[in-house]
């Protein structure tokens, strides 16, 4: 497990690596991508003397951290019972996360798509390019990473404070349904194919097909993948 003690070192159990950064930050990271990647399940009772053992810490940036990660919508406080990874039911998902990203994403992408220049489209195919890599390495980790990193620089790219502010307030919930959503795909290859498209409806700027293709693509491949839980 982590050891996060003054200097830090890689770690070698279901955390990832962590450096001498503020401790507190440390752990917010090391829990948030063990949640994020599926290490620790929904669910799962997260305990604070287990997760000061397993990191090498004391339990004060154990308590900061879940504090933290409460806000984020990761973990939620049970009185009486303890700490515990939250689950966004299909209904929650359709009817709230999904709108709201989709709401987020609709208007970031058209205010940017007159923003954005040559050298942010080059950024977004390397992008697109590390998912293709990705699928045909089978690594999930760089194809999501990579798809964050596609949407985030659009949405930063319209300069719209409130829009930015709403993404990075869900952008932890976005980030687990992605690492949750990609090992449905039949193929891998098709999020680099569906990034090509909002590339291409992004240099047109027709805000219709902005609407229409992030509509496809945010809601109507999730309805395809968890067709089997509705």
């Amino acid at each position: 497990m982590a050891d996060v003690r003054a200097g830090g070192r890689v770690s070698n159990g279901r955390f990832g690596a962590v450096w001498p950064v503020s401790r507190r930050q440390q752990v917010v990271d090391a829990v948030r991508d063990a949640i994020v990647s599926g290490q620790i399940v929904p669910g799962e009772q997260l305990k604070q003397d287990q997760l000061a053992a397993e990191l090498g810490v004391s339990p004060a940036p154990i308590r900061e951290a879940l504090r933290q990660l409460e806000s984020e919508g990761l973990v939620a406080h049970q009185p009486n019972r303890g700490v515990f990874v939250t689950e966004v039911s299909i209904e929650e998902l359709f009817e709230v996360l999904l709108p709201v990203r989709l709401a987020v994403e609709v208007y970031a992408f058209t205010q940017s798509a007159s923003r954005l220049g040559e050298s942010d489209y080059a950024e977004l195919e390397r992008l697109v390019a590390v998912m293709d890599q990705g699928a045909t390495d089978s690594d999930l980790v760089a194809i999501n990473e990579a798809d964050l990193g596609f949407h985030e620089l659009v949405i930063l790219a319209s300069e719209a404070p409130h829009t930015i502010q709403l993404w990075q307030s869900v952008y932890s919930r976005i980030r687990a349904q992605l690492y949750r959503m990609a090992p449905r795909h039949a193929g891998l290859g098709e999020i680099a194919d569906e990034h090509r498209e909002l590339l291409v409806v992004l240099r047109a700027g027709d805000p219709a097909a902005i609407r229409d293709t992030l509509y496809q693509h945010i809601v109507v491949t999730c309805q395809e993948l968890l067709k089997d839980q509705r």
